[in-house]
């Protein structure tokens, strides 16, 4: 389908890449940028909820801080025609998410070497945002809260993206979570942070509910029912990934398992320690960003249900003959990033859902009673009425 170029601003805009309940995605180009970017613009009539305004400038303003190969960048935040909008890099390639579905159903298991390596830059890109400060050199205190295999893109350069910081906390955050409301998805978001406690160490249990789905291909906690993924999420035995697994080693096992530790305090203390020990767990044929590229087009080009280490063999003959692949033009990711292009990537917060619903609600509630009133009313006038007539 043809889509009619619409001009924002010095922006030119083309097809959608997804919506949400406070925003649009579109793809856009820049006279200012040479790369296609993606561009946020809040709903005008969301606009009117200043709620909803600050956590969108918060969002924002936090941009202006991150600046690493790790995270996708954000290029400017402003207002055109009263439509609050953010600017940010448009990454081509697909999803951990989609490519843990498609191995799932077509490759198996994904080998420990790529496992590692996108664990790894997901460590780069967290040590990064943890340990940011203002300009006046204080901790900005960056929280993700949302670091799930949706959030984190293996880019056509084999560089891993963690995207949206849209519900990123920091201590200068303008708009509050209200008591009782967790942001990010259940099945990764950290027991403590169930408690109402939370720091960095919720990113890195994150990360290792992440890395232990990469290396088994099955999800940890999830389930269809809400409470039941968060009881599993308290209480449940974490098994050891090599359960599932025969290529985990006991050390790797060790690993996952610290970043799953329901105590904070034993658990990793910072992305980079958990990165050091990434580093260390790498084996000999630890994979650079070439052949990670290499075999995630591989992997996607596979249609058909292949042996339980096809994509271990096919690793390693990529290692063996130093194949190298120009990702824009591999048919197989070409296709992963439309089916990429047709999901959603503008998500609406829980607190805005929950927001917009207590709206309509109190609305609803005050019309019923208003009704009710006039209801009563008009009853009294007319029993007073007979009354009057009967006496």
């Amino acid at each position: 389908m043809n889509h009619v170029a619409e001009k924002f601003g010095s922006y030119v805009i083309h097809e959608q890449l997804g919506a949400g309940g406070i925003a649009t995605v579109h793809l856009a180009d820049s006279p200012a940028i040479k790369s296609p970017v993606a561009i946020k613009r809040m709903y005008p009539n969301v606009a009117e909820v200043p709620e909803l305004v600050a956590s969108f400038i918060d969002e924002a303003r936090l941009a202006r801080y991150l600046r690493h190969p790790n995270i996708a960048r954000v290029y400017e935040f402003g207002r055109i025609r009263g439509i609050y909008f953010i600017t940010f890099e448009f990454v081509s390639g697909p999803t951990v998410q989609q490519l843990q579905k498609h191995c799932s159903e077509h490759v198996g298991l994904i080998p420990v070497p790529i496992v590692i390596e996108i664990a790894s830059q997901l460590c780069d890109a967290l040590d990064h945002a943890h340990r940011l400060r203002d300009e006046t050199g204080q901790p900005l205190g960056i929280v993700h809260r949302d670091v799930s295999p949706s959030n984190l893109i293996v880019s056509n350069a084999g560089i891993v993206k963690l995207i949206d910081f849209g519900l990123a906390k920091t201590k200068q955050s303008t708009v509050h979570s209200q008591a009782g409301i967790i942001k990010g998805k259940l099945s990764y978001v950290a027991p403590e942070y169930l408690r109402g406690k939370l720091d960095a160490r919720c990113d890195l249990w994150a990360a290792g509910v992440v890395l232990h789905e990469l290396l088994t291909g099955q999800r940890l906690f999830d389930a269809p029912d809400e409470y039941v993924t968060l009881e599993r999420v308290r209480s449940m035995p974490i098994p050891p990934p090599s359960r599932f697994n025969r290529e985990v080693s006991p050390d790797l096992d060790e690993l996952v398992l610290t970043a799953l530790d329901r105590d904070p305090a034993r658990r990793w203390q910072s992305a980079a320690e958990m990165r050091l020990a990434l580093a260390s767990r790498a084996d000999a044929h630890a994979v650079t960003k070439e052949q990670l590229v290499a075999w995630t087009g591989w992997a996607f080009s596979q249609k058909q249900r292949q042996r339980e280490d096809s994509g271990v063999s096919a690793l390693h003959e990529i290692i063996e003959s130093k194949q190298t692949v120009i990702a824009a033009g591999h048919p197989a990711l070409s296709e992963a990033m439309m089916e990429r292009r047709r999901e959603s990537v503008a998500t609406m917060p829980s607190i805005a859902l929950d927001m917009a619903h207590h709206s309509a609600t109190r609305r609803w509630l005050w019309i019923m009673v208003v009704c009710l009133v006039i209801g009563v009313a008009g009853l009294a006038v007319a029993i007073i009425h007979l009354t009057s007539r009967a006496g």
